[in-house]
């Protein structure tokens, strides 16, 4: 794995770029990644950082990944220009329990293959309460073998004013604007004006 700024111990990591222009990374590439071990340590955040993948092949790209369990993620990036990627996060929260929010996430997908799913923002657990807010999701090209989200949420919270915007490309599977396992999906828009999609599209969906 590879990131371009990392914590341990809880501070904010914040306007750090990695970009992968070959090679092979088995694990994870990352923008950001934020981690707190510290004993009862249960803060810090992500903010505008960018994972740019141009070729090579990740197993996954994250624009940041948050694995404490108060932190939040804003304006972080996933760009995907070229190369092979197993699954894009524009930004998650990792952690079991997880209370913050996903702000403002982005992924941008011109070129290259994502052979699994592709999220603008990205909540994991299915125990986290925390929200997924604003995300964007821009394709003008490549391939993507599995679905596309502009926010999902495994947890019980929502996922609001997410956009997703295919402008080219193919898509496998299907489309989500906003997609939630039993909070609310509302706001969320999907804007078709190009490229192709096997599966289905949804606005929101919530389990």
């Amino acid at each position: 794995e590879a990131w371009a700024g990392r914590t341990k111990v809880g501070n904010k990591v914040e306007n750090n770029k990695l970009s992968v222009t070959g090679g092979s990374l088995t694990t994870a590439a990352y923008g950001g990644l934020v981690e707190n071990n510290r004993t009862g340590g249960t803060t810090g955040d992500a903010a505008k950082n960018t994972v740019a993948i141009s070729g090579g092949t990740v197993a996954n790209a994250y624009g940041a990944d948050v694995r404490t369990k108060d932190g939040n993620a804003t304006e972080n990036t996933a760009d995907i220009t070229g190369g092979t990627v197993t699954n894009v996060y524009g930004a998650s929260l990792t952690a079991a329990n997880a209370t913050g929010t996903v702000d403002k996430s982005k992924v941008n997908i011109s070129s290259g293959a994502v052979t699994g799913n592709v999220y603008g923002g990205h909540i994991a657990q299915a125990t986290a309460t925390g929200t997924v807010t604003n995300s964007e999701v821009n394709i003008t090209g490549g391939s993507v073998g599995g679905n596309l989200y502009g926010g999902y949420n495994a947890g019980t919270g929502s996922t609001t004013g997410s956009t997703l915007n295919l402008y080219g490309g193919t898509v496998t599977g299907d489309v989500y604007g906003g997609h939630t396992a039993s909070g609310a999906a509302t706001g969320n828009k999907v804007t078709l004006t190009g490229g192709v999609v096997n599966g289905l599209v949804y606005g929101g969906y919530t389990n």
